[in-house]
């Protein structure tokens, strides 16, 4: 193959970047989510769970479950292809030119996971009274 990589590589390739989609998909959820559930009060309680499990592995490990999945497939894939850090420092860095450390990122979630968490509070205790 042209790249250098077998049939074999590819799929593991195609499969980290299946993961790659699904964690981008999920940050966009947890970021763009407010939107969403705005007016579609059912899908609040799946934006609080993301936002919550988010916080539980930043809190727990420091790590996302998804970089180290992706990290396990691109190795196997193309060993050069395993980048360091995490997922949304990789990317935002590269959009941006950011250097953001753990505890920033970890401190952003929270603070973003607790409005949310204090708007739908006031929603649903708003909803309920009518």
């Amino acid at each position: 193959m042209a790249n250098g990589l077998n049939s074999s590589g590819m799929a593991w390739m195609i499969l980290a970047k299946l993961v790659l989609a699904a964690h981008a998909a999920w940050v966009a959820f947890n970021v763009l989510g407010p939107l969403w559930c705005w007016k579609r009060p059912a899908w609040r309680a799946a934006h609080l769970a993301t936002l919550s499990l988010t916080l539980l592995f930043m809190a727990t490990t420091g790590r996302c479950p998804l970089t180290d999945l992706e990290n396990l497939l691109l190795a196997r894939g193309s060993p050069a292809a395993v980048y360091p850090g995490g997922f949304i420092a990789r990317f935002l860095e590269r959009l941006v030119y950011w250097d953001i450390s753990p505890g920033i990122l970890g401190a952003a979630t929270a603070a973003w996971s607790g409005l949310w968490l204090g708007v739908y509070a006031m929603m649903w205790r708003r909803e309920r009274r009518r």
